[in-house]
């Protein structure tokens, strides 16, 4: 399973369901990699969004 984080001001930050509190998760890289991809258009190069492994 796969989550994605971001650093910020040395605050690591995980992407929440947007339904709760809980973290989202991904079964596979590529959906992550996918999600973390249509975030990062949007988003200032300092708080890219990135897949990590868990």
């Amino acid at each position: 399973m796969f989550v994605l984080i971001r650093n910020i001001s040395g605050t690591t930050e995980h992407l929440k369901n947007s339904n709760s509190q809980s973290s989202k998760t991904f079964e596979d890289y590529s959906e992550a990699d996918d999600m973390a991809k249509r975030l990062n258009q949007n988003t200032i190069p300092s708080h890219k969004w990135h897949v990590k492994k868990i």
